[in-house]
């Protein structure tokens, strides 16, 4: 699953990995004026859609409500997002990119780990996106695939995260969705790399670039060895 993620992007690298127009000043990304670190369900998240035929950066919501659940969707699977009523109209026609530095997983419940992209580049991770009737806005949940291989000893499930030669049929409506569904397909652990950070990334409350620093103790303090001497 994915259920917290930080995105430290710069603009410029946003534009250039996202194929964007949009005007760069003062070092803004999108509707982030800074960078975050601790993104959580129902924060706004920046996101790619395709309207027309140009990409837009766009803010959304993340998660939607649903009347057969009391918290929040975040995370629809690609094995069933065809299938499922909540989500197939967008799989089928509603896809964004939600941008991302990396994601944070837990290994166990005080055991987090950073994973972000080894080329340091930003994330398209895949997305679907419903329009808000209540507050006239935008939500989107995150994709998620089977993770792989040696990635999976941490979680058996990762975002999809889309190669950049990918964002196009992903994006386009008019995709087929048997080329939509070619592209759901686990992405290799090698395109990653990961590192164990501190548990204080599962306070929403935390916002700072400590977050995402290596931490082989996870924050927590080892206990002193007692001597025999």
């Amino acid at each position: 699953m994915c259920g917290r993620f930080s995105n430290s992007t710069s603009s410029d690298d946003v534009k250039a990995v996202f194929k964007l127009s949009f005007p760069s000043s003062g070092g803004a990304r999108g509707h982030n004026n800074r960078p975050q670190w601790n993104i959580a369900p129902s924060m706004m998240v920046d996101t790619v859609v395709n309207f027309g035929q140009r990409r837009h950066l766009t803010a959304m919501t993340w998660g939607i409500a649903t009347p057969q659940n009391t918290r929040p969707l975040i995370n629809a699977r690609s094995e069933t997002m065809f299938e499922k009523p909540t989500f197939r109209q967008s799989a089928r026609m509603r896809r964004c990119l939600v941008i991302a530095s990396g994601w944070f997983e837990w290994a166990a419940p005080k055991k987090p780990y950073f994973i972000r992209r080894a080329d340091d580049a930003p994330m398209g991770m895949a997305g679907l996106y419903w329009d808000d009737a209540i507050d006239g806005g935008r939500r989107c949940v995150i994709v998620t695939t089977a993770a792989d291989r040696e990635l999976s000893a941490i979680h058996h499930r990762a975002p999809m995260v889309l190669d950049p030669q990918h964002f196009g049929d992903w994006l386009n409506p008019e995709t087929s969705l048997d080329a939509v569904a070619n592209l759901t397909r686990p992405t290799l652990d090698s395109v990653f790399q990961w590192h164990p950070v501190s548990a204080e990334v599962g306070s929403t409350r935390v916002d700072h670039d400590q977050l995402v620093a290596c931490d082989d103790n996870h924050g927590i303090t080892p206990e002193p060895q007692l001597s025999l001497f």
